[in-house]
């Protein structure tokens, strides 16, 4: 009679605990990386190289307005102060995300180089080859041309595992716009002046690949294009040019 009771009762108890078990599996909370809501922050180094442009200089009080065609310029990205970015993340859903980006691109003239310029000089035409520096000696925006973005993000997570719910390969692009705090230097027929200013707007589209390493860690590549057309104080009045800039960057992500 004993034995009866017991058997009868062990499978009831078995299967019990079973359903239990199963009920606290279904009921666990999601990871935080789940398609509910992600952070990520990331940090990175890299190199900036602007296409050669046209570089105008307005002086209306001189009488002088002059372009200097096919300028060539200088990143010297890993020259101090280097070229960095930093920017935060957030994702609504496990693809798509938006984000704040600073990046800190930097643009030197070469005044040795030689350049075909056109229009007028203190009243005088002018159209002929010459050396930048003949009359730009320093035209450059080395403490950053400071790229102010909000980015819309998209993404796909690729090999996920518990270890890596969010993927051990995240491929992404995205696109932004914003606006430049330029630190524009110059130095126009020996006249010198630097400052601070508010710039134009910037926009940039970039495409990437992110490595899991370890955690929430991974390590990030990435191609950016950025476009600013930027207008800073000189001497007298203004330098004009298009910046097209072409980034290569690398660096650390961390999710949360």
């Amino acid at each position: 009679m004993l034995l009866a009771v017991l058997l009868g009762i062990a499978p009831t108890s078995f299967a019990q605990s079973t359903e239990r078990a199963l009920k606290a599996q279904t009921n666990q909370k999601p990871a935080a990386t789940t398609d509910q809501g992600e952070w990520v922050i990331a940090a990175y180094l890299g190199g900036g190289r602007t296409a050669s442009s046209i570089l105008r200089i307005s002086q209306p009080a001189l009488n002088t307005d002059l372009v200097f065609e096919a300028v060539r310029f200088e990143g010297r990205s890993f020259d101090p102060p280097l070229y960095y970015g930093v920017r935060t993340s957030r994702f609504i859903r496990g693809f798509l995300g938006i984000e704040a980006e600073f990046i800190h691109l930097k643009v030197y003239s070469d005044p040795t180089q030689r350049v075909r310029v056109t229009g007028r000089h203190r009243g005088v035409g002018l159209e002929q080859e010459l050396p930048l520096g003949q009359i730009v000696q320093e035209y450059s925006i080395s403490h950053g041309l400071n790229l102010l973005l909000v980015n819309l993000v998209a993404r796909a997570r690729m090999l996920r595992s518990p270890n890596a719910p969010c993927g051990r390969l995240l491929l992404g692009a995205r696109f932004g716009l914003g606006p430049t705090i330029p630190h524009t230097e110059s130095t126009i027929e020996g006249e010198r002046q630097q400052q601070y200013e508010w710039g134009r707007a910037v926009w940039q589209w970039s495409a990437g690949v992110e490595l899991h390493v370890w955690r929430g860690l991974y390590a990030l590549g990435e191609y950016k294009f950025t476009r600013t057309r930027q207008r800073g104080a000189i001497f007298a009045g203004f330098a004009e040019s298009l910046l097209r800039a072409h980034h290569g960057i690398f660096g650390l992500s961390y999710h949360f």
